[in-house]
């Protein structure tokens, strides 16, 4: 159950860090210094390197804990995602343009919060695995 949980964080992640990516990518290609996302709190070329060096940050803190050499970044990541998406759409002045939006938002933080929940799972396999190496020998 706990691999499900993780392979679902992973993934979350993932998806939502190759969308900046490709939203900060497309706005550095284009010279586009007018990028304004409300969500957040930068705004032109601050959101755009934000956007930017954040989703390359993801990443990597996805690459480390899939190849389990520092596992221990990756809540801390999702934490951070999680609390960025709260801020910005439920607590920041940010409008919606309908109650679709509003619920398509909800489930998009409820998603994150999920995958933070999913990710604290790390935690707990380290015991698990040595207790099943050490029964095996």
């Amino acid at each position: 159950m706990a691999i499900l949980l993780r392979l679902y964080s992973y993934l979350y992640h993932l998806v939502l860090a190759l969308i900046l990516l490709a939203i900060s990518g497309v706005a550095i290609a284009s010279d586009a210094h007018t990028l304004n996302l409300a969500m957040f709190p930068w705004k032109g070329d601050e959101l755009i390197h934000w956007l930017f060096y954040g989703s390359i940050a993801g990443l990597a803190t996805i690459a480390l804990a899939v190849t389990g050499i520092f596992r221990y970044l990756f809540p801390v990541w999702t934490l951070i995602v999680f609390v960025m998406m709260a801020r910005g759409f439920l607590i920041m002045p940010y409008i919606f343009t309908g109650k679709d939006e509003f619920y398509a938002i909800l489930a998009l933080i409820a998603g994150a919060f999920g995958a933070f929940l999913s990710s604290l799972t790390l935690f707990k396999s380290d015991r698990r695995d040595n207790r099943r190496s050490t029964r095996a020998r």
